[in-house]
């Protein structure tokens, strides 16, 4: 469990990639449960009224399957899983971090004129908490397609697009 621990501290620090990951679909299957659980509560904690189910697990399959795409596109889908349990322990981490943060920032009024300085500060450190989360999967990305760092990054941002815009298709804007 130690080494997992320091693995994931270095997936975050992008010193390693998935490729460190053992091949595990069980620790897989146990990523992708926990992903659902720590998703459903921060998206329960943030959403009133809405069950937010269908979202998290709508998210859950763009975390697993445009990199499963990628990767067959790139015939690497050998890579799969340690690339999808490298993301899903990563993702966990980043819901955690990002609980306090967007309870911090509340919610914020209409008139942009006023947001308070907490929630200004708040809102930066979520851009900083999003700018890290795209960089350790553009690191993840990197390793796995065997790409630049420039191109992985630029990967996580074409993904985060593509889950945002689909999600708005799909449920409107509420988010979770």
């Amino acid at each position: 469990m130690s080494a997992l621990l320091h693995l994931l501290r270095d997936l975050l620090l992008l010193r390693r990639g998935p490729q460190d990951i053992p091949y595990s679909p069980v620790l897989l299957g146990l990523l992708c449960v926990g992903v659902v659980l720590v998703d459903h509560a921060l998206a329960a904690a943030l959403v009133e009224g809405g069950a937010p189910t269908p979202r998290v697990l709508f998210s859950l399959a763009v975390l697993v399957g445009l990199p499963a795409l990628a990767l067959a596109m790139a015939n690497l889908s050998a890579r799969w899983v340690q690339t999808a349990c490298a993301l899903a322990a990563t993702g966990i981490v980043f819901s955690v971090l990002a609980l306090p943060v967007v309870l911090g920032v509340g919610r914020l009024p209409a008139d942009p004129a006023d947001v308070t300085n907490t929630q200004f500060v708040f809102g930066l450190l979520s851009m900083a908490l999003l700018g890290w989360q795209v960089a350790v999967k553009g690191n993840i990305f990197r390793h796995a397609l065997g790409v630049p760092l420039r191109a992985g990054v630029l990967l996580a941002i074409a993904f985060f697009a593509i889950e945002l815009v689909l999600g708005i298709a799909l449920f409107g804007g509420r988010s979770a």
